[in-house]
């Protein structure tokens, strides 16, 4: 799939939890689980567009999930439904289609990528939080479980999602959230040799592959996340260790 720029409009925009966002876009999209869009509601400044990846898509309408950390994600917050912005898109490379049983794991707005993996895959969900959780209740119609912790004890099990995870019995495992969730995860499905494939994110700039702002080190050299993934198998990316 071959990106384009589309303009699209804005559906709903709802905070659902303090600082983050739900933006529902009418439209005719594209992509894959994993993949994302550069977003743009905004003349020249801030000069760069934000990239975002793919909440939910259905045939006439895309939704991602964002929290609010600068200029240009707070300028998005202020879209209301009839606003129009600009989407440059698909890009990246997303989850293939894996081995079941599979299993989800997300920790915060990490869930955006794993709920368009569940809308396509299913799996067990295994999502994580620091407070309340939020957007719960939509993985229920695309997957068997979904398990629920937070470092609050609100709404699931105290604690974080590495400690409610067990991967036995798993035949996949993708994965989105914060680094130190997903070093934790790689050691657990090291542990029970299952593969595990796991969405990163870092600063982007075009999101095409041209500025090189986004590179990372691999054990197949240097990566750019926004073409060569975001998804990697998370061997390529921290070895056996």
């Amino acid at each position: 799939m071959d990106p384009q720029l589309k303009r699209g409009e804005v559906v709903a925009n709802r905070e659902v939890s303090p600082g983050i966002f739900l933006l529902e876009v009418r439209g005719r999209f594209v992509a894959s689980p994993g993949q994302f869009y550069m977003l743009r509601a905004w003349e020249l400044d801030p000069p760069l567009s934000r990239p975002m990846s793919v909440f939910a898509l259905e045939e006439r309408k895309i939704a991602f999930l964002y929290e609010v950390r600068g200029r240009g994600t707070r300028l998005l917050s202020r879209l209301s439904p009839g606003d129009e912005l600009l989407l440059l898109g698909p890009l990246g490379r997303g989850w293939a289609s894996p081995d079941r049983p599979l299993a989800l794991v997300a920790g915060g707005t990490g869930i955006a990528p794993i709920h368009f993996a569940a809308q396509l895959y299913g799996g067990d969900a295994f999502l994580g939080f620091r407070g309340k959780p939020y957007l719960v209740e939509s993985f229920v119609d695309w997957c068997r479980e979904v398990h629920v912790a937070s470092e609050t004890g609100e709404g699931g099990l105290k604690g974080v999602v590495t400690e409610i995870f067990r991967p036995e019995g798993y035949r996949t495992c993708f994965a989105c959230g914060p680094e130190g969730m997903l070093r934790e995860l790689h050691r657990i499905c090291r542990g029970a040799d299952v593969p595990l494939f796991v969405s990163v994110e870092e600063r982007m700039a075009c999101g095409l592959g041209a500025c090189l702002g986004c590179t990372v080190l691999t054990s197949r050299g240097p990566r750019k996340v926004c073409v060569d993934g975001p998804v990697f198998p998370v061997e390529e990316l921290w070895g056996d260790g």
